[in-house]
This record gives structure tokens, sequence and C-alpha cells, in this order.
């Protein structure tokens, strides 16, 4: 079994256990270390949304450093089982609600609950992007949510006009935007 270290905050340093999944791909540390660095000041009593969960180490990451609620969404049972023995071994049960059900069906199903920033990291070779952040955005976004999308490095990527890209990173397969919503 692999692991993912959380690179700061109350948790950095601690490692996060990860298992053998095709479908796993846990955001590589040079992203998640310069996309805290650009959302840590914001983040202290955030609730953040972790859509996609994986490794978890987006959403982990993000209560290490302030958020104060964290929803993570993940339907695979292995990787929703590893990410309830992570929250367990990190005594975040509290912080950390953990849901196993599809994306679609969090969106479609939840109501009057907004979030301050939102992690969106889908399998790849998905149209994810195009499918669920028009109705993320509709349903579960505050006003100027900032909301991170993590693709492919050859992947583009049609955002609704509605966002504005505040910033982007790139490290190996991974490429990294950080959006805000503008609502008039």
């Amino acid at each position: 079994m692999s692991s993912v270290r959380i690179i700061s905050g109350t948790l950095g340093g601690r490692r996060i256990k990860t298992i053998k999944n095709k479908n796993l791909k846990p955001t590589p540390e040079k992203l998640r270390e310069q996309l805290f660095s650009w959302i840590r000041p914001e983040l202290s009593g955030a609730r953040c949304l972790d859509l996609f969960a994986g490794s978890g180490a987006l959403g982990f990451e993000a209560l290490s450093n302030g958020a104060s609620e964290v929803v993570m969404v993940e339907q695979n049972p292995d990787i929703y089982r590893n990410l309830k023995e992570n929250r367990e071994l990190l005594g975040a049960e509290s912080a950390i609600n953990l849901l196993r059900q599809s994306a679609e069906d969090f969106i479609r199903r939840t109501n009057e609950k907004k979030f301050d920033f939102i992690f969106f990291d889908p399998p790849y070779i998905k149209d994810y992007v195009k499918q669920l952040i028009p109705k993320l955005l509709t349903k579960l976004a505050e006003d100027n949510v900032k909301i991170y999308i993590e693709t492919d490095s050859h992947e583009t990527i049609q955002i609704n006009s509605e966002i504005c890209l505040i910033n982007s990173s790139s490290s190996g397969k991974a490429k990294g935007y950080l959006y805000e919503l503008i609502k008039n």
C-alpha cells in the first residue's frame, strides 16, 4: 500500500494510505502545494466539497489548512473504505462527512447546501466537466465560490462564462485550474 503526504497545516507531514486502483490518481504533491498556496488565506472556516474524492488528498489538505467542514463524495466501495480508514486515523470524523455515492447523485439529491470551495478531480477520460460543472454552480456554489478542476495535461476544457480563471499549474500528466464564480 502506498501513501500520500499531507503537505501543510495542522496535519502537515502526516500520511494517508492509498490503495491500488486503476481509477485512483492522487493529485500530485506539486499541484496540491501550488493550489493550497493560492487558497490557504481564504480556507479558515470554509465549507469544502471534494467531489470524486479518490485518495482524499484535497479534502484532507483543506481540513489541515483551516476548513471547518469537508464533504467527500466517492462512489467506489474500496476507495470509500480507504477514505473512511484515513478519516479515522486522522481523527477527523466530526469535520469530514464521507458519502458513498456517485457525483451525479450527490448533485441531484443535495439541496440547501452551499460550498465555499469545490475540488473537482474526476476520471480524466470522462466528460464530467461539461456535464456537471453547470449543475454544481447552480445548486451547490456560494457566491464567489472557488472551484479547482484537475484534468489530464493534454485535455482542453470548455467552461461556463460565469466562472473566471484565477490560476493554473501543471505537474506531470495533470493540470490544475482554479476558477472563481462571478455572479452578477
